[in-house]
């Protein structure tokens, strides 16, 4: 089914107008995040007093009129935000007090990099908080410090100390995107649990990073042979750790976008052409495996081609958008939906005998008959139908049952169209 954009908000205190605009213009540009602004450290106990809006993340500047002294953090913190100082003041001193009190990060205002990395940074904690690791380590004490550090920046932690208890973790865990690993330890073969973890993820949906005190240049090299995303010694600074954590997870990120875009109709947002006869056929392949039927629905609009010419293209792709949302919104959670081209869309119903999917198409057309009442550019379109062909689930190839469920969408054009006809 189709989802809401879930909206994180992000409460920034800066007292310098400048900043204030450029920073929540920068934090607004991203999808799903929206910035409540604090001049003072009293607007900001304000906000999180009685602002019916619960911030996430907090972006604050360390000297305020009424805060001179830092007091701003103390506040974020105590209200249970992660915590991102982005100042134009920097001491060392300070800066070594704020990390020990557990703000994310101590980011200087200088330059125009810096508005990039905490705008990244921002995005990337909002984003951690739906984001499980693994830490494996067979020292307790380097597990509850990793474990500290990546929970500062809201990332859902775990952890083993066995290569079984590794193993039975990583088939549990829902949304496993990254595991720190001791790869080189007396108790532990950190090879051994990578060449099991590269058995189940590849590089592009899983990171592993290596983690160790006493690893030879050559063991570390070999480590990424194997399939790690990275190494690094336990002596690493905390920065340095987490900054080479968001990137990995940064570069997971822009490949699963980059992947979504891919598979995505431009139009509609479901599936185009080419991920149905990949994944789409993968998965009529593994239900058929089973035993189980896969039935197929070709559908398509009716007269779609007298509607574009009446009413011009843009009403057009308009009617294209409302009948894929009917469509997402109709689908069981299993099945796949596609769209073929044109107005011809595709629907994989897997493990459903052909009553309960007759059922599923028929809720579809009746929705979409309803299309033609929306205000707007299909307001004045009358009769919107659709034509269902449905393939027998016998079928062991996509390819096979597309054919199959075109035949029945010929015959359900000839019959009067308006229906859905199946085996």
């Amino acid at each position: 089914m189709s989802q809401t954009q879930e909206i994180n908000h992000i409460l920034l205190v800066e007292d310098t107008p400048f900043f204030e605009r450029v920073i929540r213009r920068q934090l607004n540009a991203i999808e799903g995040l929206r910035v409540v602004s604090a001049a003072n450290r009293a607007e900001a106990v304000t906000l999180l007093e009685e602002s019916k809006i619960a911030p996430v993340v907090a972006l604050v500047d360390l000297i305020l009129p009424d805060a001179p002294d830092g007091e701003i953090v103390d506040v974020t913190l105590a209200a249970g935000l992660p915590t991102i100082v982005f100042s134009g003041c920097f001491d060392e001193k300070l800066r070594t007090t704020l990390l020990d009190k557990g703000v994310v990060d101590y980011i200087l205002k200088d330059n125009a990099t810096s508005l990039v990395y905490v705008t990244s940074l921002v995005r990337r904690v909002c984003d951690n908080r739906k984001i499980d690791v693994l830490i494996v380590d067979d020292s307790p004490t380097d597990r509850q410090i990793i474990a500290r550090r990546l929970s500062l920046y809201q990332l859902r932690v775990h952890t083993a100390n066995t290569y079984q208890d590794a193993l039975q973790k990583v088939d549990q865990i829902t949304n496993l995107q990254l595991v720190v690993l001791d790869y080189v330890t007396p108790n532990l073969d950190g090879f051994d649990l990578l060449r099991a973890l590269r058995g189940r993820y590849s590089m592009s949906e899983l990171a592993v990073i290596g983690l160790s005190s006493r690893a030879e240049p050559g063991v570390v090299a070999r480590f990424l042979k194997s399939g790690a995303n990275d190494c690094l010694p336990k002596s690493c600074t905390p920065e340095e750790f987490m900054l080479r954590i968001s990137q990995n997870l940064d570069t997971l990120y822009r490949i699963r976008t980059l992947d979504h875009f891919a598979h995505r109709d431009a139009l509609t947002g479901l599936s185009n052409r080419r991920h149905l006869f990949s994944e789409g056929a993968a998965l009529v392949r593994q239900v058929r495996r089973a035993g189980d039927p896969v039935r197929v629905a070709v559908m398509d609009i009716d007269r779609f081609k007298s509607i574009n010419d009446s009413f011009g293209h843009e009403v057009g792709d308009e009617l294209i958008r409302s009948f894929a949302q009917a469509l997402d919104a109709c689908r069981p959670d299993d099945a796949f939906a596609a769209r073929l081209g044109g107005d011809e869309f595709c629907l994989i119903l897997p493990r459903l005998d052909e009553a309960a999917c007759c059922r599923v198409l028929e809720a579809l057309r009746h929705q979409v008959a309803e299309i033609d009442h929306a205000d707007g550019l299909l307001s004045e379109i009358a009769g919107i139908t659709i034509s269902i062909g449905l393939s027998n689930g016998q079928a062991d190839s996509l390819q096979d049952a597309l054919r199959a469920a075109d035949i029945h969408l010929y015959a359900a054009k000839r019959d009067g169209r308006n229906r859905v006809v199946a085996s």
